[in-house]
């Protein structure tokens, strides 16, 4: 059975290579390949810079959270940058019990996030 995710990407103004990508429901094994093949899709067509909104994310486990470490590599091996705001209490537990917080770029803010693309 696989978990509903949606993913969406919306363009941010003034910024050619960047967007934000808008992640709603679940992120686990059931999904992790179609997320990968989503988001590499967009490194694919020169997006480098992804601010990943998680305001609509229930839930992320260990192989999701292994994937978006993988996305935040790959952004920077590119030139670019992954970003997460809007995190919800449940999924930054997840990520700092895994200790994975201080390798991700995470923002409470959409405002900060934009900020920081500067």
């Amino acid at each position: 059975m696989e978990t509903q995710i949606q993913i969406t990407c919306e363009e941010i103004p003034g910024k050619a290579n960047a967007r934000i990508v808008r992640f709603t429901g679940d992120l686990d094994a059931t999904n992790v390949d179609f997320t990968t093949e989503q988001i590499f899709s967009y490194f694919g067509d020169g997006i480098i810079r992804i601010i990943a909104d998680f305001k609509q994310m229930r839930y992320v486990n260990s192989t999701g959270l292994g994937i978006l470490l993988h996305f935040n590599k790959s952004a920077k091996e590119k030139g670019g940058c992954f970003k997460i705001v809007n995190l919800n209490e449940n999924v930054y537990e997840i990520i700092e019990i895994i200790g994975a917080a201080s390798l991700l770029d995470i923002y409470e803010e959409m405002s900060e996030a934009l900020a920081s693309l500067e």
